[in-house]
């Protein structure tokens, strides 16, 4: 496991700690948890975006009549 250093302001730290209060999670458990969405959403948005180009790339022709009409 790695162990990494961050810096938190204090009011986000604040919110942090009552968010995993409210969870009965360790402040650690919420940080894990919230960064392991962000990077899920992250990895998500760029599949979607390649998708999009590869449709808008495959159906331009379609796409272009379709605006015509």
């Amino acid at each position: 496991m790695t162990t990494r250093s961050v810096r938190i302001p204090p009011e986000i730290d604040g919110i942090l700690t009552k968010a995993a209060e409210a969870e009965h999670i360790s402040v650690n458990a919420a940080i894990v948890q919230a960064v392991q969405t962000w990077a899920l959403a992250r990895e998500h948005r760029a599949h979607v975006q390649a998708i999009t180009a590869q449709v808008m790339a495959e159906d331009a022709a379609l796409l272009e009549r379709l605006a015509d009409a």
